[in-house]
């Protein structure tokens, strides 16, 4: 039994999980099960759904260091010999305490600080530029490390053959992640209503499981022949290989993208998007339109400037198709998986 320790909610939304489930999948395949350890329910259908068990500490997602006492009884009730962890609300403490009992391998996007575990995960497309082995070796630490795309942890429908861009661009495809907190959809939509090529065009429009605004939308766009809203959705795969070009939220999602080599634009509405976002336009692969809390109007106003340029630029987009499945193959919780299984 492999133990992973996440959580998943209004606030934070579904990365995290979603990211855990993928290698879960991974050891499911493998013949191990997998139980997840969440401070409350409110993920709890989403990883049931998928046919994982749970344990629910019943504490509080953004204040770790108040379960440590509950987690080490989980530990040791089950004797728990790895534990994955994904939270952005670890501490140095929290750390320190859980590992006397457990090996600790962590998910980080954020590099907050020197975590002191085992392993570290860091499969982020700026990771190799954040010097870990010297940083950590220096501290006295011997944390190991999977860094770099080619542990993105996606689930096996991303492995696929390389998909035919078409001359002309017939479905775009709108992602904004578990939540919506600025209904950036809503203003997409209505902003992508205002031009000539609107009506020629089909909308795939992702709404994640939290997202508040699902009602709104469907009282402003449910009349629309040519607005499609899809919720809870399962087979993301397919559904991105049904269109010609994304509008997405950073995480992710935008490696999902480049898996199957969907030609994007990029916004971003959380901190641990903006070095994702910042990577991905530096190398001229998917383009920034900006972050959406600090300008929503402006980023809207860039997002119909690049998605012009998509739509008229079939090379341009296939170009990109390419370079963008060079860097994501697909097979990272295959490697993921590989090392958690040596490690232990």
């Amino acid at each position: 039994m492999f133990y992973i320790r996440a959580d998943g909610n209004e606030k934070i939304g579904t990365g995290h999980v979603m990211r855990c489930l993928s290698i879960a999948e991974e050891f499911r395949k493998r013949g191990e099960p997998v139980t997840f350890i969440t401070a409350d329910n409110r993920s709890r259908s989403m990883i049931e759904e998928h046919g994982f068990a749970i344990i629910c500490l019943n504490s509080v997602w953004d204040r770790l260091e108040e379960e440590i006492s509950s987690l080490i009884s989980v530990v040791k009730a089950n004797a728990i010999s790895t534990l994955l962890i994904d939270s952005y609300y670890v501490t140095e403490t929290y750390l320190k305490k859980i590992g006397q009992y457990v090996k600790l391998v962590y998910i980080d996007d954020l590099n907050q600080f020197l975590y002191p575990v085992d392993l570290l995960i860091n499969y982020n497309i700026y990771a190799d530029t954040l010097n870990y082995e010297k940083r950590y070796q220096g501290a006295g630490l011997n944390t190991r490390f999977l860094l770099g795309c080619k542990y993105v942890p996606l689930r096996e429908e991303f492995i696929c053959d390389e998909k035919e861009i078409s001359d002309n661009v017939a479905r775009i495809l709108i992602t904004s992640g578990g939540t919506d907190p600025y209904n950036v959809v809503g203003c997409f939509l209505d902003s992508l209503s205002k031009n000539s090529w609107f009506e020629d065009v089909a909308y795939h429009v992702i709404l994640g499981r939290f997202n508040e605004n699902k009602e709104k939308l469907q009282q402003r766009w449910g009349h629309s022949t040519n607005v499609i809203f899809l919720h809870n959705v399962t087979n993301m795969a397919e559904h991105m290989k049904q269109c010609d070009v994304a509008i997405t939220a950073g995480g992710v999602t935008t490696y999902e993208l480049c898996a199957i080599g969907i030609p994007s634009v990029l916004y971003t509405l959380a901190d641990n998007q903006l070095d994702i976002a910042r990577m991905f336009s530096d190398i001229e692969m998917i383009p920034w339109i900006g972050d959406v809390r600090d300008n929503i109007e402006e980023c809207t106003r860039v997002m119909i400037d690049k998605v012009e340029g998509l739509l008229k630029k079939p090379e341009i987009r296939r170009t990109l198709s390419k370079k963008m499945r060079v860097l994501v193959d697909g097979g990272g919780c295959k490697r993921v998986v590989d090392m958690l299984n040596k490690f232990v």
